[in-house]
């Protein structure tokens, strides 16, 4: 089983590398387009912003080559900004993103309040809880629904197709925080950063990889 760890130079590669260790596999770290290509699943890290991520995959010349793994049926694993590039397009810094899933990326709004009537702060950054949707999707076995993970972000995503969103969270608007669209799973939590919960989620992509 070769899993790759893409390094854009634009992620938490080593967090994610002792995380899915941890969970029971080997990954592998590369930018590599034939280590991608040959690779039985892919994992996507992010951290920073979409146009730093896609300006990343431009110079590594991994454009087309992400995009045809997202068509191959084999498992792929997007976090964060991972997951926000798969969108057509974001907010920050009006980029282009790669279109493997249908919808677009927007920045949280500015006067945002909670249920007391206090302005929220952005990013949204800490624990937060997440509402499961879709509870037999195979990422989220073992996974009680209200469980918290770790976020960390300034802009959410908006499928275009809602039944794509298999769990949301709570932040003075719903927030897509898992997305799967076959193959394709994305988190906006980092699961590397989620104690024994975040664990689970990458033995469960472990098992997907099976």
């Amino acid at each position: 089983m070769k899993i790759i760890i893409i390094d854009t130079g634009a992620a938490n590669v080593h967090s994610v590398n002792k995380a899915v260790i941890k969970a029971g596999a080997t990954p592998y770290i590369s930018k590599n387009k034939f280590d991608i290509r040959n690779s039985d699943a892919v994992i996507f890290p992010g951290v920073g912003s979409s146009n730093a991520v896609m300006r990343s995959l431009i110079n590594l010349d991994l454009i087309d080559e992400i995009k045809f793994f997202g068509n191959s049926g084999k498992p792929l694993l997007s976090i964060c900004v991972g997951m926000q590039v798969l969108f057509d397009k974001s907010d920050e810094g009006n980029t282009k993103c790669l279109g493997i899933i249908n919808g677009n990326v927007k920045k949280f709004p500015e006067n945002m309040v909670d249920i007391n009537n206090r302005k929220m702060k952005i990013p949204h950054m800490g624990w937060n809880k997440v509402n499961i949707i879709n509870q037999n999707h195979k990422i989220l076995r073992n996974i009680p629904d209200n469980s918290y993970f770790y976020f960390v972000h300034s802009f959410y995503c908006e499928p275009k197709d809602k039944s794509k969103i298999i769990a949301n969270a709570d932040y003075g608007l719903e927030v897509c925080s898992i997305v799967s669209d076959d193959n394709i799973v994305g988190t906006q939590f980092h699961p590397e950063k989620s104690g024994d919960l975040g664990i689970s989620i990458y033995k469960n992509f472990i098992d997907m990889v099976k």
